[in-house]
């Protein structure tokens, strides 16, 4: 009885199958028949039992992703090792067809991804997803057609040895073969995963567009929390264009059933787990979830995948990180991925690349992690690298979008351990200091930075030369599924004015941009939708471009606020404490510290750095004072001696020598040349004193300006006022 139950359900599969093929134009071919007459026939006797019966079950739902005008990758996963199908049209009832088709295996999980390549721009297709234990092959009904080409790992190299492979939707004939959804809903077997997404529009193309973002699912620590995850589900019911999954698409290091990874964690352990937290965050355990909302969300639109630090393990550092290489496996295997010319789809390391989505919009997608220098400090380190960097800005010059969206990770504009950290230079200041230079000499208009990572949802804007224009907006998303605290000051050093902020909820965000391009809404909504803030920009809210009439004086008097300054070297202070009266005169800033040890420093907003050359020869004056005198000492030149200038690795030190150079307990004035015929000390060059080349050097790409604080050991407390850069 048992064999007969067996040989009816095998049966039930192949009606179903057939069926199904039919209803969307498919016929499949054995194996051996490609290329044969009998492989050409549009007749149903091509057809084996057994290539239509040995059906593997898809495992992990289905993604598409990496979307452009004219290409998308489709990714699986197969229940054991099979042949991927997937059949695709952007017509719902499937009246044009087009067929892919690879092989999967152990060795990526039996995980795969196929690039669908010919698509029209701007359209809707929606694409069917099954697998065969066989290496069965499918065409379409009305046989073989010249048509654009589907390519993807173990598929079609565009030669013609694989009758149907690659091909383009094609025309079928017959009233007979012609389907609608209802026909084809009825028809699709269980075993055969469904998803729909749009095209992005062409580079010419005036077109409205729209997205979703945020991330950090299913984290932190041994205490996670646990799906599901209504803001998944909430953001598929808004039908963006495409989602941005914007980084810790899960917790490696969080307690979670697929295990946890620590920094003890055997390399040849921490594949399985890695790979484990992916399939668990599409098909959890009926224990903890019955979903998690991603399926859903991944079936009815696309995604672009960016990757942060606990796809490894906490604030990892690709470089030095052990475990980078298995954590950076796994997600190649289960994101659709394809931003490296010269490779396949979910074949390359490369994580970063560029998306157009019609004349109005360019997604600029980077990755914060593989090429990071340790977040130890040092004073010039790197976030992207050398050669991601240099991309970056030739991408942005180049783009002739209206609006360029940049997906960072971490935020530009608020603290993290990776752009913009206040304490003691481990924020990569400088790379970013260059970001923002090339934003503002190019200059790049109407930039947007979307991020996550930081557990708040923030819009802000920023001005860091204090010209009154914004060089750029940002707003961060997040959490969907992680704890969230609430929200800090933002990066104060690029002069912020923040719209909105707020903490301890979950939630996501969206971008409209109009069709006629002229505006951009972001809007902030909790993980159930309901709106919690929107801002419109126009094209006219930003102007990046630098000041044509370079000034002949910067200054700080700190009448209203402490303008952007940061106090460095200081334990855990980072911020200047504001004083709105007691300065010479009005208000001015100050700060304290009782540890001893390295001299702290007040160190200059990005309003006084960049390109100040032309200040050579010029005066930097300033006013100290200190609440006690005794106790006294002098920084070394190595600690940054009284007044620091630095660029990359070259540091010049000025020393105040005289008897009664330290500060008073009234203020003290303080004036210094910059130029090499004072006596500023060379940290970096065998001549202990600099030369006018290289104080120009310096000068042409200053990255750091800092002015000593600290005078008095043990307890100390400094004041700072009036700080003047002229020419």
């Amino acid at each position: 009885m048992t064999d007969t139950h067996a040989d009816m359900r095998a049966e039930t599969a192949t009606d179903n199958r057939r069926a199904f093929l039919q209803t969307i134009g498919l016929a499949a071919t054995a194996t051996g028949l490609m290329g044969t007459a009998a492989g050409e026939s549009d007749s149903d006797e091509s057809t084996t039992d057994g290539s239509d019966a040995d059906l593997v079950p898809i495992s992990h739902g289905v993604a598409v992703g990496d979307v452009t005008a004219t290409t998308a990758v489709v990714w699986a996963r197969a229940a054991e090792a099979a042949t991927i199908h997937v059949a695709y049209s952007p017509d719902q009832s499937f009246d044009r067809v087009g067929y892919d088709r690879t092989t999967v295996d152990a060795e990526t999980d039996t995980t795969g991804q196929l690039r669908l390549e010919g698509l029209e721009s701007n359209t809707r297709y929606r694409y069917h997803v099954w697998a065969t234990a066989s290496e069965t092959a499918y065409r379409p009904l009305n046989g073989r057609t010249d048509g654009p080409k589907g390519r993807g790992p173990g598929g079609s190299n565009g030669k013609d040895d694989h009758p149907g492979k690659g091909r383009g939707p094609e025309k079928r004939p017959g009233e007979d073969g012609r389907g609608n959804d209802d026909r084809i809903a009825d028809a699709i077997p269980e075993a055969v995963e469904s998803g729909t997404f749009v095209t992005a529009p062409a580079p010419d193309d005036e077109a409205a567009v729209s997205f979703a973002w945020s991330g950090d699912t299913w984290g932190y620590g041994d205490d996670p929390v646990e799906p599901p995850f209504p803001g998944l589900r909430t953001i598929a019911e808004r039908d963006p264009d495409f989602f941005l999954y914007h980084g810790d698409t899960i917790y490696a290091d969080a307690l979670t059933p697929a295990g946890k990874v620590t920094e003890d964690t055997p390399i040849d352990e921490a594949l399985e787990i890695y790979r484990g937290k992916y399939k668990e965050m599409r098909d959890p355990p009926a224990e903890v979830a019955e979903r998690t909302n991603l399926q859903e969300l991944l079936q009815s639109t696309s995604v672009y995948t960016v990757w942060d630090d606990h796809e490894v393990i906490n604030n990892f550092a690709g470089p030095i990180e052990p475990l980078m290489p298995e954590g950076r496996r796994a997600f190649r295997e289960y994101w659709p991925l394809d931003r490296d010319d010269d490779a396949e789809p979910g074949e390359s390391n490369r994580f970063y690349d560029s998306f157009r989505w019609g004349k109005h919009v360019e997604l600029f997608l980077i990755d914060t992690r593989q090429y990071r220098d340790p977040n130890v400090d040092l004073d010039s380190k790197t976030l992207l690298g050398r050669e991601q960097l240099e991309w970056l800005k030739g991408a942005l010059a180049d783009s002739d979008a209206t609006w360029k969206i940049l997906a960072s990770p971490a935020p530009l504009g608020y603290p993290s351990d990776s752009w913009a950290t206040e304490a003691d230079r481990t924020g990569y200041e400088a790379e970013l200091l260059e970001v923002v230079e090339h934003v503002q000499t190019e200059p790049i208009s109407n930039l947007v930075v979307v991020a996550g990572d930081v557990h708040k949802s923030v819009v802000s804007a920023y001005d860091p030369d204090d010209d009154g224009e914004f060089e750029f907006f940002e707003a961060i998303a997040g959490p969907l599924g992680a704890p969230a605290g609430e929200p800090d000051d933002l990066y104060p050093a690029l002069n912020p004015t923040e719209f909105f902020a707020k903490g301890e909820y979950r939630n996501f965000a969206t971008a409209d941009v109009a069709e006629s391009g002229e505006t951009l809404t972001i809007g902030i909504y909790d993980e159930h939708g309901t709106e919690q803030f929107t801002k419109t920009i126009r094209t006219s809210d930003i102007d990046a471009a630098a000041d044509p009439e370079r000034p002949d004086r910067i200054e700080s008097t700190f009448d209203e606020d402490a303008e952007g300054w940061l106090v460095s070297q200081n334990g855990g202070s980072n911020r200047p404490v504001y004083h709105g009266t007691g300065g010479n005169p009005g208000g001015h800033i100050g700060d304290a510290e009782n540890e001893g040890g390295v001299a702290w420093y007040y160190q200059a907003p990005f309003e006084y750095l960049g390109d100040r050359e032309e200040f050579y020869g010029g005066r930097l004056s300033f006013d100290l004072r200190q609440e006690l005198t005794d106790q006294q000492f002098d920084a070394e030149p190595v600690e940054g001696g009284d007044v620091l200038l630095q660029s990359g690795d070259r540091k010049l030190v000025y020393e105040f020598r005289g008897a009664d150079d330290d500060p008073g307990e009234e203020w003290t004035s303080y004036e210094v040349s910059l130029s090499a015929d004072e006596t500023w000390i060379d940290l970096t060059s065998q001549e202990p004193l600099t030369t006018e080349e290289r104080f120009r050097e310096v000068l042409a790409d200053l990255e750091v300006l800092r002015i000593r604080g600290e005078y008095r050991s043990g307890d100390d407390t400094s004041y700072l006022d009036n700080v003047v850069l002229t020419k």
